[in-house]
């Protein structure tokens, strides 16, 4: 499967860099074996689009002057969770961004030593490792993204450590695109292949996938692809998720703000909804225009609820708005209202005891089988479509019992539950690497689909 794991808010701490640990995790596709790491120096990958194209090792590769540099990364999809809409994808909301310090060699170092780039290259495209099913168009699935070849050239990295650690396979390991300042879809883990193109990649995932559009939109290269991370912040603590008591007295407020390639000028706080500011204090080291900067602001806080809220402003002037702009997938959000740091301050921290389900009831009930689904006439047309009509048919990627399907490239249905609403707009729009089926279903059978899988994962 496919992984999404978001940071808890309380997880960030005042420094700016966070552990691997503690990192998020978006996979588009389930990752490569845990083999590929098992003899790191040999992962071999190739190089296209120079004037001597060939192919190199890690362990070569290490041989080219070294760099370390500090960014944020960050799933184009966080703070999705506060969108009105409710767009299709993971409902993240501040944990879907973390900073780590990656070790690894400039691309256009790497592009230096095949004698340079080829006459009118205009993109760096990358290329993952990640097994795909037979019988499907590479392009419809293939996580390949493209970047403005000045950026793939100047700034972007092939990292192989992260956070003076080996890279581990889960953050892309042995081998790591990593582009400063841009959102995490374009730091394509598991490099198995670089490129300077011509043109942008025709893999789905470029071409209409992490495009920034209009709600009922459909994307396509017409649209602004998911590149710089514009300004953002919010507070992490204390007691957020409920982690530790707040009691009355002095406390410090925490947070983070970045922006992509320009940096943090200054963070301001407001209680009151964004009726008074007051600026917080820049703590830590500067890790550059792409790294996250820490800010603290104390206070003395009485029993009582508060909703802080903080605002950045980076070094171009560029300011948090007050709210995020709305887009059919959720995209982008840096609004400073929504992610509110919510308190409650207590005299004492209460408990309420959770009971536990006995080992011998659960076993029972896992020996059920599930019963026969009883489903609506448009469900059950919707059924065939999954079955059979849908190209790649839509078991070839999803687990679903009704259907008994058992793909592991998608998201297991049976524990997602998504409602039909989120079905359809996924079908119609498409979502990460899955293509738009607007072009070879109608609407009527994306309504039907939609209904099924509503309906065959209810219980």
């Amino acid at each position: 499967m496919p992984w999404a794991l978001e940071t808890k808010r309380s997880a960030f701490g005042i420094a700016p860099v966070t552990p691997s640990s503690a990192f998020f995790v978006r996979n588009n596709l389930p990752a490569p074996n845990e083999s590929i790491v098992a003899n790191r120096d040999d992962w071999r990958f190739e190089v296209a689009g120079t004037k001597q194209n060939g192919s190199m090792t890690l362990g070569e590769l290490k041989a080219l002057p070294i760099h370390i540099v500090a960014t944020v990364l960050q799933c184009s999809g966080n703070g999705r969770a506060y969108f009105s809409h409710h767009p299709s994808g993971s409902p993240w909301a501040t944990g879907a961004a973390g900073c780590g310090l990656w070790t690894g060699v400039r691309v256009g170092d790497v592009i230096d030593k095949f004698g340079g780039s080829a006459d009118n290259k205009l993109f760096l495209t990358a290329t993952g490792a990640e097994s795909l099913p037979e019988g499907v168009d590479p392009n419809s699935l293939v996580v390949e993204r493209s970047v403005p070849v000045e950026k793939g050239l100047e700034d972007s990295l092939l990292v192989w450590e992260m956070n003076g650690e080996p890279l581990p396979l889960i953050h892309g390991g042995p081998l790591r695109l990593i582009v400063p300042g841009y959102f995490g879809v374009n730091n394509v883990k598991w490099v198995k292949r670089i490129a300077l193109t011509v043109e942008e990649s025709g893999a789905s995932i470029q071409r209409s996938g992490y495009r920034f559009r209009d709600i009922g939109e459909s994307g396509s290269p017409a649209h602004p692809s998911m590149y710089r991370m514009p300004v953002k912040s919010w507070i992490n603590g204390p007691g957020a998720d409920d982690s530790e008591p707040v009691n009355p007295g002095q406390h410090t407020l925490y947070g983070v703000a970045f922006s992509g390639e320009h940096g943090i000028k200054k963070v301001e706080i407001s209680a009151d909804g964004g009726k008074s500011w007051f600026e917080a204090q820049l703590v830590g080291p500067d890790l550059g225009p792409n790294a996250w900067r820490s800010f603290v602001y104390a206070t003395e806080l009485k029993l009582g609820t508060y909703r802080f809220v903080s605002r950045a402003t980076d070094n171009t002037g560029e300011t948090q708005p007050r709210e995020a702009t709305p887009n059919e997938r959720g995209y982008a959000h840096n609004g400073w209202y929504d992610p509110a740091l919510e308190l409650k301050v207590i005299t004492k921290q209460s408990r309420e005891s959770k009971p536990e389900l006995a080992t011998s009831s659960a076993t029972a009930l896992a020996a059920i089988p599930p019963a026969a689904i009883s489903l609506s006439p448009l469900a059950a047309r919707g059924k065939d479509i999954f079955i059979g009509k849908a190209a790649p048919s839509c078991g070839v990627c999803h687990t679903l019992a009704d259907a008994g399907s058992a793909g592991i490239i998608g998201p297991n249905f049976n524990q997602l539950k998504p409602s039909a609403d989120q079905v359809f707009s996924a079908v119609s729009q498409g979502v990460g690497v899955m293509p738009s089926y607007s072009k070879q279903l109608t609407q009527d059978e994306m309504r039907a689909l939609a209904a099924y899988l509503a309906e065959a994962t209810s219980g």
